[in-house]
């Protein structure tokens, strides 16, 4: 079935992948929606590649973790655009028999939570316990809570407020036209048959900067040679392996989202989760959405997670994320 897109555009047969954990049933499932570079498999195996898209949920789903498949079954999707299943640019466009590259109309975070609706009718799941979501993913939730009120019981959002702060929305909303204008990305071969895209490994170590501060670099790393190496190493991994097209898809989407005109709507709980120093989603800015949203009648929580606080390390401790998660699926 078409799914009609934001911009007014109609998206012929969308693909939406996922995966389960666990066997999700009307009433009890939660949604987990991941964060913008990474994707469905949120429990795969670690690899020996620098940039992991998979195997990001270990530390928040699991046997004694804040989502236990075996209590509360899981599905995750993957967010409309996103190159690891779902239609994207590197997906083949039915009538044309080519890939969708540049032709992929624009998609937004409404058009994200559309695809997941339409996801949750194909599974017969007209009600789920809860949307929980990671960043962009956090965006998601929220709107297709707004735009589906009796859908859920419950969000949970960690790391993501309203919008990006402004200066960030401006910068990612710049890379669609950075990686055009960039002269490695002419005459783009397909992805299995181009060496990395030195602009997008530029763009993605610009956005590693935001997702991890000096502080957790000086943990991790002997020393702050070691740590630029491995930030090279993942950016270049990281543009081996993403589409610069769906990256650039996927950041207009995300700078171009500001929910608060949509807040009134939302009839669940919902419970915002941030680390002290998230540079997407800063503790005031969460702070703030949290007074918009209490302000709209929403019923709300906020809680600054303790220990590390910059974006990407959000889901590095299962037993600060257990205890909230829990305690608020459990309010009533």
């Amino acid at each position: 079935m078409p799914l009609p897109l934001e911009e007014g555009e109609l998206l012929g047969n969308p693909q939406i992948a996922w995966q389960a954990y666990g066997k999700p049933s009307d009433g009890k499932a939660v949604v987990v929606l991941h964060d913008l570079s990474h994707s469905h498999q949120a429990l795969e195996p670690r690899t020996d590649a620098p940039y992991q898209p998979s195997g990001w949920g270990h530390e928040l789903i699991g046997p004694g973790k804040a989502l236990d498949p075996e209590v509360t079954p899981v599905l995750v999707p993957n967010l409309l655009g996103s190159p690891f299943g779902s239609t994207s640019p590197i997906t083949v466009e039915p009538n044309s028999g080519s890939v969708w590259g540049k032709a992929l109309p624009p998609l937004t975070v409404l058009d994200m939570a559309r695809g997941v609706s339409a996801l949750l009718r194909a599974q017969e799941l007209t009600h789920v316990r809860a949307l929980v979501g990671v960043g962009l993913g956090g965006l998601v939730a929220l709107r297709l809570a707004a735009l589906f009120p009796e859908l859920v019981d419950s969000v949970v959002v960690l790391g993501a407020a309203r919008a990006l702060p402004e200066g960030l929305r401006e910068k990612l909303g710049l890379t669609s036209q950075v990686l055009r204008m960039a002269p490695d990305n002419e005459d783009t071969p397909p992805l299995r048959e181009r060496a990395p895209n030195k602009t997008l490994s530029r763009l993605r170590m610009d956005y590693q900067r935001l997702l991890y501060g000096r502080e957790h670099l000086g943990a991790a790393y002997p020393d702050s040679a070691a740590a630029q190496a491995a930030l090279e190493a993942e950016a270049a991994s990281f543009a081996d392996t993403f589409d610069p097209t769906a990256w650039s898809l996927l950041c207009s989407a995300y700078a171009g989202c500001d929910l608060t005109d949509t807040f009134s709507q939302i009839r669940a709980r919902v419970l915002l989760l941030t680390g002290s120093t998230d540079a997407l989603a800063p503790m005031g800015r969460v702070r703030d959405t949290y007074h918009l949203l209490t302000a709209a009648g929403v019923q709300a929580r906020f809680v600054e997670l303790q220990g590390p606080g910059d974006h990407g390390t959000l889901l590095s401790d299962a037993h600060r994320l257990r205890g909230p998660v829990q305690d608020f699926l459990r309010w009533r």
